[in-house]
């Protein structure tokens, strides 16, 4: 891996961490600016409580400085459901309003990827030199020119992917270092490690930082 490595959870509007991660009393609009502070890296849930749009999008670039990245799900549900009409444009607008500060897109892949892949190839052409990373699909299977996201027990070190997500529920720092250690030796240019349990992710995500620190990652 050729460049640092970002760590980061998905999502920091969690209500779990009002009073822990968060003061009780700071404003929901300055959790973001907050976060950024502690942590370089975030991904945008496809859920209600992130809910994203190229102006929403505008807030949050003026909310974070320019080395914090974003990692942008883009809804399963919606890919499969809804025409390219729709789908490309908005995805052109979200690389438009974060800008370089855009790290990666993720797409769950919930059906036959042969038969969407077309489909996926469109969404990556229109993502503008942004990687598109598809989560469900295992490493071998990886389409060439997509990057991967894969649960940290996955098989993830043998894919061939221009940007590798893992995903990792629990902080256990002996677990976290493997991970790490086998990052700094994918093919991939660059990649995230995201912390997903609501509860501690904060707290997993920067300890995992000064351990990626250490080890240069």
């Amino acid at each position: 891996m050729q460049h640092p490595l970002r760590i980061g959870t998905r999502g920091w509007r969690h209500k779990e961490w009002q009073g822990t991660f968060y003061d009780p009393d700071l404003p929901r609009e300055w959790q973001l600016s907050w976060y950024a502070n502690h942590l370089r890296s975030v991904w945008v849930p496809a859920d209600g409580l992130h809910a994203i749009s190229p102006d929403e999008a505008a807030v949050w670039i003026d909310d974070t400085d320019p080395d914090f990245r974003f990692i942008v799900e883009i809804d399963g549900n919606r890919v499969y459901s809804e025409s390219l009409d729709r789908q490309l444009p908005e995805v052109k607008a979200l690389v438009h309003a974060l800008g370089g500060q855009l790290d990666a897109f993720v797409v769950e892949v919930k059906q036959d990827l042969t038969a969407k892949k077309p489909f996926l190839d469109q969404i990556r052409s229109a993502a503008a030199g942004v990687p598109v990373c598809l989560r469900g699909c295992p490493a071998h299977a990886l389409p060439a020119g997509f990057g991967g996201c894969f649960d940290s027990r996955e098989d993830f070190a043998s894919a061939d992917s221009p940007y590798t997500i893992v995903c990792q529920a629990e902080g256990d720092l002996v677990g976290v270092r493997t991970i790490i250690e086998t990052m700094q030796q994918l093919r991939a240019d660059t990649g995230a490690l995201i912390f997903t349990d609501p509860d501690r992710a904060f707290d997993h995500a920067v300890k995992a930082r000064t351990l990626a620190d250490l080890l240069d990652a």
